[in-house]
């Protein structure tokens, strides 16, 4: 089947607020196949080994949501984290799958006020394609913050979150080409080390790996557990052999997955109790944030680990016996990264979870330049 592709390359002047006067201009480029060059082949050969058989039946899904710079031949120059606030133009874009000649919308959202910017909509092509949708610019330039692009279409929607900053674009290589695999316990955002071909890398703390959970068996024979894991959501529950309960959900941010050298983790932790009678199970659910260098294994820590700390809580959040069914706990814990290449230039972001059992998430960071 001849692969087709919608790429909207939309140029859209818009401010952040309404402006009488203004004006809206856009245009739509319907390129030929993809996969006629070299490397529009060798993305097409990406794609398929992550995902599969893109040419196969399934349901519509949509990859590898992302922004970038810019495009050649519709493949991303980079992957932006964070856009400086002279770029000219932001460039959303994404692979959509199993569609039908659909209707995709793309809406640009300033998250600091929940302003809608503007919606793109654009129909698919039969079956799958790339689509490239580009927000210039407005005239009074870009308000600094956090900003969010939600692509929706036939049931299916994800976001991608950025930042516009008062300094360099945070970028990395596009990794899709250097034939990156995910599972559900760990996933490789990459390879650390660049070549010509690269896009410039700006210095910092990249993340590299993520390791889902390591369980530690609790020897206790008194009560019964059970763990329901999700990354960032986490619920486990202990039952006494006379019914006693206790039971916690642990909804936590994910870290971000670039840090210049010294600046500020900020990472919110929110707690949910359901208690029945737990006074005789003498136990209490746990949970802190710490960072220690990069290659020490998840039940380990070396001498120059800290801990992300809260003014309240401390370096731990706690739910206990003594709180009531509803109960809920939430802080933000904080602490600043390690500075320029630290930790011999590894270093690791490790939540853990306790309650009876276990568990936890270790996130990888590498220094980059």
């Amino acid at each position: 089947m001849k692969l087709k592709i919608v790429a909207l390359v939309a140029m859209l002047l818009v401010g952040i607020v309404a402006l009488s006067g203004c004006t809206d201009i856009s245009d739509s480029y319907k390129p030929g196949s993809f996969g006629a060059t070299e490397e529009e082949q060798q993305i097409v050969d990406a794609v398929t080994e992550k995902y599969g058989d893109m040419t196969a039946s399934g349901e519509p899904r949509l990859l590898e949501v992302m922004m970038t710079s810019s495009t050649v031949n519709f493949i991303p120059v980079d992957k932006v984290l964070k856009y400086s606030k002279d770029s000219d133009e932001l460039y959303a874009w994404f692979i959509y799958d199993n569609y039908n000649y659909d209707t995709i919308s793309i809406e640009w959202i300033y998250l600091d006020t929940d302003y809608s910017i503007y919606t793109f909509e654009s129909e698919t092509g039969e079956d799958f394609g790339r689509g490239t949708f580009i927000l210039e610019q407005p005239d009074d330039g870009w308000p600094l913050g956090n900003y969010r692009v939600i692509i929706s279409g036939a049931g299916v929607e994800e976001s991608v979150d950025f930042e516009i900053i008062d300094g360099a674009t945070v970028s990395e290589p596009f990794d899709l080409l250097d034939g990156a695999t995910v599972d559900s316990h760990k996933a490789d955002f990459g390879n650390i080390e660049n070549d010509d071909s690269s896009s410039d890398v700006t210095p910092g703390w990249y993340l590299v790996e993520v390791e889902d959970y390591d369980e530690i068996e609790s020897s206790h024979d008194y009560y019964t557990y059970d763990v329901d894991y999700e990354r960032g959501n986490v619920w486990t529950s202990d039952i006494g052999d006379n019914g006693e309960t206790m039971q916690v959900r642990t909804i936590s941010d994910e870290p971000k997955q670039f840090y210049s050298a010294g600046e500020e983790i900020a990472i919110n932790v929110r707690k949910e109790a359901d208690m029945i009678a737990p006074g005789d199970l003498y136990l209490g659910d746990r949970s802190s944030i710490s960072i220690d260098m990069g290659d020490v294994g998840v039940g380990g820590a070396t001498s120059s680990h800290y801990y992300l700390t809260n003014e309240i809580y401390g370096t731990y959040i706690d739910m206990g016996r003594d709180d009531a069914t509803g109960s809920v706990k939430e802080a933000t814990f904080k602490a600043n990264v390690p500075g320029e290449n630290a930790f011999g230039g590894s270093f690791r972001i490790l939540y853990q979870y306790g309650n009876g059992v276990f568990y936890n998430t270790n996130y990888i960071y590498e220094w980059r330049e």
